[in-house]
């Protein structure tokens, strides 16, 4: 067969192949929802204890320790947003697209909301600071601010036809105890102010789950970014200090009622130095890595306690989320991936024709199926196996979904290869070798017919 077409041919069963049988090798299953939390202007260099953050004239700034961001669930320690503002960045966490704005949330199924709402979901809201109306428009129920004013601000309860009628009562209940936590002046008010966000949150957690109603909420605090901008790196940092507590009882909530909780930002704040007013999307701030850079932490029962490193993007998080959510279907302008930091992975394993296969942990057997050529072993814990079919084995290691070929006799086998090579990130790579293999058997053409004649 000539090359060419031996390497469409492979790309032909490279897409074909699919597993046809399923085996669950864990007990664990999809959290009954999901919350996820954007602090806003909260950057990562000041919360993260690996990191320093500085100011434009290269001083130290103060930084804070928030034991309910850092102290259990998987900590990412490199996200960077593509831009650092209010509007577009949470189009690019909702969408997993980074050149997505708030005109792209109204496109069907462009969102988390549209893939949670199609599997059953109760998408809620709680978001200060004026978001978006498209944001607003994806929910099924929400509060939200329709301005950025810390005080004086009257919170809107608003919520679809078919939102039942305990949460819309819920939500007006929540809406009604705001002017409880914004009396105070200074930074009092600002942790007051995100401090109702946070029990608010919590509520609906522990509404929802008394209920069993399977839910995606998003909450947006906003005072962080507002200190930033106004009370200087003092204020900030006191902001943030103030969230502690509050986001303690938001953990608590949710690992009661079997919750996964995201936190992030939407984007930093960067200083010009140990004093003055902080800013992060103007032109001598956007590229600072303290206005770019972004915590994200994943806690739940099906979240792994580790600190990740390597380079993610806040397009990485919404596949991550909706990958722990157990809601398969792809965002259709995502161009994320899926951050491991699961518990358990899937393990596809192709014994080339109808033969058992046995999954083996420290000699133990973990699964065994029969009946199939491929098979898919769902909800494997991290970590080193053996896999066994017909007197053929491997060993492979689980940090993330894998798949195996023991047909040609190991985990590095030409089908594997070929599969990694089709993935999505490579298609590019894929088009220029194409391209460059194309043009070449075009030039020995030519090369051929100039000698004949």
């Amino acid at each position: 067969m000539r090359p060419l077409a031996a390497l469409f041919v492979l790309l032909v069963l490279a897409g074909s192949a699919r597993p046809t049988t399923e085996v669950w090798a864990g007990d664990g299953g999809d959290p009954a929802g999901a919350v996820l939390l954007v602090v806003d202007g909260l950057g990562s260099a000041y919360v993260y204890p690996e990191l320093l953050p500085r100011a434009l004239d290269g001083s130290p700034l103060e930084r804070t320790l928030l034991f309910n961001l850092t102290g259990e669930g998987a900590r990412v320690l490199n996200v960077t947003v593509p831009v650092p503002e209010t509007g577009p960045s949470h189009s690019v966490l909702v969408t997993g697209c980074s050149w997505a704005d708030t005109t792209i949330l109204g496109s069907p199924g462009a969102t988390i909301f549209d893939l949670a709402r199609e599997e059953g979901l109760v998408c809620l809201a709680l978001l200060q600071r004026g978001d978006s109306m498209g944001m607003v428009l994806e929910q099924d129920g929400i509060i939200f601010f329709d301005d950025n004013a810390l005080w004086g601000a009257e919170p809107l309860a608003g919520s679809r036809a078919n939102l039942p009628s305990d949460l819309a009562d819920l939500l007006s209940a929540e809406r009604d105890r705001f002017p409880l936590y914004n009396q105070e002046r200074g930074v009092s008010g600002y942790v007051g102010y995100n401090a109702w966000g946070l029990d608010a949150a919590a509520d609906v957690v522990s509404a929802m789950g008394s209920k069993s109603r399977p839910f995606l909420l998003i909450v947006n605090v906003g005072a962080v970014d507002s200190a930033g901008h106004n009370l200087g790196p003092k204020g900030y940092v006191e902001t943030i200090s103030g969230l502690d507590a509050p986001l303690g009882r938001l953990v608590e909530a949710c690992e009661e009622n079997d919750v996964l909780l995201l936190i992030t930002a939407d984007h930093g704040m960067s200083f010009p130095s140990g004093q003055g007013k902080g800013g992060h999307s103007s032109a001598k701030y956007s590229s600072r890595t303290e206005s770019l850079a972004v915590p994200a932490v994943f806690i739940g029962s099906g979240v792994d306690d580790l600190i990740l490193a390597g380079d993610w993007s806040e397009v990485d998080l919404a596949p991550t989320l909706l990958d722990l959510l157990g809601l398969c279907p792809a965002l259709p302008l995502s161009e994320g991936r899926v951050i491991p930091v699961s518990k358990c992975f899937d393990l596809e394993v192709n014994s080339g024709k109808v033969a058992e296969v046995e999954v083996r942990r420290d000699g133990n057997l973990v699964a065994r199926a029969t009946g199939d050529s491929r098979y898919i072993f769902r909800n494997l814990d991290r970590g080193t196996y053996s896999v066994e079919s017909a007197g053929r084995g491997t060993a492979v290691h689980l940090c993330g979904d894998q798949s195996i070929d023991l047909s040609r006799g190991s985990a590095g086998s030409s089908e594997n290869i070929v599969s990694s090579i089709f993935k999505k990130e490579n298609r590019k790579y894929i088009a220029i070798v194409l391209i460059l293999a194309i043009n070449f058997i075009g030039a020995l053409l030519i090369v051929r017919i100039a000698r004949r004649g």
